[in-house]
């Protein structure tokens, strides 16, 4: 229904505007033609199918108004309204991440920030190739209805950019960083990269101040006088300096990491290549180029001495790591330790329980010191898993810690191969002997318990028969 709704829509504008005195206007919400009239009662029907198709489509309300009739019913002939003069409206429907044209000349009127405040994407009725930028995608029509999605959102100028003016630098930069290039150039291309240069032009410099009435930038660098804006002059420019202002400004802004920093070099170098007597942001064409190579120069030194602090960072990572691994492996070497001592005690108790062991002591104090062995088997196998348990469980949530506060700069997968895994690896040991030792600890203390009351365990073994339904 799109098609039909744009071909209609499209003919019956321009044979509306084609009368004399009639006058068009296209803004974000509204289309209307102005002082025109109905050529014939074909036409009238045609604004009535294009009524229906524009409710049916979700593209808006199309409303004819007679000057001397008021608004125009459907109902209404041809006769009626054949020598009035007439007005047609469509308020068009929008939503929160798409919108509309007819014509490029109402696209240009409306592109402003409050149209791209948020992620949005846009259909204009005319023959180009599309393109996008951070958040805004831009599309004949029937093209995409969905915006631009990004990892991660660029940073905001008014962070690194002091607008004293409060008009100048714009509140995101997203709409004007473009992402996809159109394959050929266009008009309406033209129209949006005329709007991107003159809010990337003020997403550079320092601080933006009125001296003396006029509005001057200043960059922070070792040239601090302010830099006068004016007209650059030339209808080329604003193509010719695109993508050199469009480079710079992906570099600064494109990710939030070091986004400072990077604002910072490039004020810099800016200052020293700024050309004497040239106003802002024409003098933008003969030095920014020449001072983005030297600012990302800068910049590799700056990410190099950052390195130097990294390195020992993960020196230090490294041998934590490695302790922490041999504590790993020490808890295992103790479990097993533990077992071999407990047993050893067991197997002392049994020796007692042998026939030359009433000359030893006698029954009742056997009896005890049996029981008593069974219950120090069991607690010493709790207590080594809890104490084991709470070590690993500390370890984890410091380890957490240092995540975000010591090393924020490795990224997620390479934390899970360097610290994680190795980790994981380390404890799979104690993890595979700990279910045998327990069951070695279990056995023996049951074992413990049948000896020292054999009557009781033969009875509860019994009573765990009778639950299960043996016989």
């Amino acid at each position: 229904m799109t098609i039909p709704f744009i071909e209609a829509l499209t003919r019956l504008a321009g044979e509306l505007s084609a009368h004399g005195g009639a006058a068009s206007s296209e803004n974000l919400t509204t289309w209307r033609v102005t002082d025109t009239r109905c050529a014939d009662a074909d036409m009238l029907v045609r604004l009535g199918s294009l009524s229906r198709l524009a409710a049916d489509g979700g593209f808006g309300t199309l409303k004819v108004y007679a000057k001397a009739y008021g608004p125009v019913d459907p109902a209404t002939t041809f006769d009626e309204i054949a020598n009035d003069v007439l007005q047609v409206v469509l308020t068009k429907e929008r939503n929160a991440d798409w919108c509309w044209f007819l014509t490029e000349k109402g696209f240009a009127v409306s592109l402003n920030d409050a149209l791209v405040a948020a992620p949005v994407a846009i259909w204009i009725a005319a023959s180009f190739e599309p393109f996008s930028s951070f958040t805004v995608a831009v599309s004949p029509w029937d093209g995409t209805r969905t915006p631009p999605t990004n990892a991660e959102a660029p940073e905001r100028p008014l962070k690194l950019v002091r607008d004293l003016t409060q008009k100048r630098t714009p509140s995101d930069i997203g709409p004007w960083l473009l992402r996809d290039a159109p394959s050929k150039g266009s008009s309406v291309f033209a129209t949006w990269r005329a709007a991107a240069v003159e809010r990337l032009a003020y997403a550079l410099p320092n601080e933006i101040r009125t001296v003396d009435g006029d509005d001057k930038v200043v960059l922070k660098g070792p040239r601090s006088t302010p830099i006068a804006i004016g007209l650059y002059g030339d209808p080329e420019w604003p193509a010719k300096v695109f993508d050199p202002l469009t480079e710079a400004a992906t570099w600064v802004y494109a990710s939030k990491r070091e986004a400072e920093a990077r604002f910072q070099f490039l004020n810099n170098h800016l200052s020293m290549d700024w050309r004497e007597g040239t106003q802002w942001p024409a003098g933008l064409l003969p030095a920014l180029a020449a001072s983005l190579t030297s600012a990302k120069e800068a910049y590799a030194f700056h990410l190099q001495d950052q390195s130097k602090d990294a390195l020992k960072s993960l020196g230090d990572l490294r041998k934590s790591l490695q302790d922490e691994v041999g504590r790993a492996q020490s808890a295992t070497r103790d479990l097993l330790s533990s077992l071999w001592r407990d047993l050893a005690l067991a197997g002392v108790v049994l020796a007692l329980k042998s026939p030359t062991a009433p000359q030893i002591a006698t029954a009742e104090v056997l009896r005890w010191v049996t029981l008593a062995t069974a219950v120090l088997l069991l607690v010493s196998l709790g207590i080594t898993i809890l104490s084991n348990w709470r070590f690993n469980s500390l370890a984890d949530q410091a380890r957490k810690e240092w995540r975000v506060k010591l090393y924020a700069f490795v990224s997620k997968a390479e934390w899970a191969r360097l610290v994680e895994r190795p980790i994981a690896k380390g404890r799979c040991v104690y993890w595979i002997a700990l279910p045998v030792v327990a069951t070695l600890y279990v056995a023996a203390a049951i074992y413990l318990f049948a000896v020292a009351e054999p009557d009781r365990f033969t009875a509860f073994v019994g009573y765990l028969g009778r639950l299960i339904g043996l016989p």
